[in-house]
């Protein structure tokens, strides 16, 4: 493996790991106070700061993704094969980028919401984040680094053979006919 690899490898296990951190740290719903006013209180959660830290590691991941592989489209050394399937990593890993940043992020914002309680049929709701927004946000980063991956090592081994067999070759064989 080379340098890029492991680093967007221990990137992507840092994005996961502190995506699932959030997920257990966040706050619950028996955790959640209303005061006479109908102001919901929350308490003090790490989710917030560990949500944050996993969407960052993801987008320096992407990032470092991206300078790495540049652009796949200008690349003259890469199969045309080879293109359609780093097309389609590229669009792939991008997708799962996105959604796992917007729960990531989504998770973190409302994981700390302050707000007006809710009354319905005389009881008071405060909002909470659903079970499962930042383990799902964990798992699409985990998606993303190792697609991102695939994509580089696809660019990369490609661009190799080419260069291997871009080289000058002769030909060498025996007289068809005796001198």
């Amino acid at each position: 493996m080379d340098t890029i690899s492991i680093m967007v490898v221990l990137l992507g296990i840092i994005s996961v790991a502190t995506g699932f951190a959030a997920e257990f740290t966040r706050v619950e719903a028996s955790e959640v106070k209303v005061d006479v006013y109908g102001r919901c209180w929350y308490p003090s959660s790490p989710a917030l700061l560990l949500g944050i830290t996993s969407a960052a590691t993801l987008l320096i991941a992407k990032i470092i993704i991206n300078l790495a592989t540049g652009c796949f489209c200008c690349k003259a050394t890469t199969a045309q094969s080879h293109r359609s399937k780093a097309l389609c990593f590229y669009i792939v890993c991008w997708i799962t980028f996105i959604i796992g940043m917007g729960l990531l992020l989504t998770g973190a914002k409302m994981n700390e919401r302050h707000d007006e309680a809710v009354v319905r049929q005389g009881y008071y709701y405060c909002y909470v984040i659903r079970t499962g927004v930042f383990a799902g946000g964990a798992v699409l980063a985990g998606l993303c680094c190792i697609l991102g991956l695939i994509y580089y090592q696809t660019l990369n081994s490609t661009g190799k053979d080419a260069q291997d067999q871009g080289g000058i070759t002769m030909a060498v064989a025996h007289p068809q006919f005796p001198v």
